[in-house]
């Protein structure tokens, strides 16, 4: 009964279009090889009107959407189309509830084409191998709560 009511809690938290989807997954890690190599662990999967549509439940003290959400979907959903064959959704959703759990949101964001994500995973390889400079972000905030800060001494760079 436990599982039943939090089951039913989690639907609820849902966006109205996945309410009724089955659920196809829950905290599974997919893989592949080609043409890039790319482990991504999905939150969720449901499966609705023949589609995959993945979500991402996120714990902070802001209810938004990031980019680095839009980039962990679209990645997912890459390997998702890639091992499966089969159809995942454009867009994905992005749950977010406030630190005290008492706030929940539904973000729907559009996901990166393959080609996109290829580059991405392509350039951040590049840039751990040293190949290519890194740049460094223009936001004080990511700066502000990143775990590689004392490595990084950002403010040593200029951020023009």
């Amino acid at each position: 009964a436990r599982r039943w009511r939090a089951c039913a809690a989690e639907r609820k938290w849902l966006p109205k279009e996945l309410q009724n989807a089955d659920l196809a997954f829950a905290e599974k890690t997919f893989r592949m090889w080609q043409p890039i190599k790319l482990i991504a662990r999905a939150d969720r999967g449901y499966r609705w009107r023949g589609e995959l549509h993945l979500a991402e439940f996120k714990t902070r003290a802001r209810a938004a959407a990031y980019p680095s959400d839009v980039i962990e979907l679209s990645a997912q959903r890459l390997v998702i189309e890639t091992r499966s064959g089969g159809r995942v959704s454009e867009i994905g959703y992005a749950l977010t509830q406030n630190l005290s759990g008492k706030r929940r949101s539904v973000h729907k964001v559009r996901l990166l084409p393959r080609a996109d994500v290829i580059a991405v995973a392509r350039r951040r390889e590049a840039i751990l191998k040293g190949r290519v400079v890194p740049r460094y972000t223009t936001s004080q905030g990511l700066c502000r709560h990143c775990a590689y800060r004392a490595e990084c001494k950002p403010e040593q760079h200029d951020r023009g």
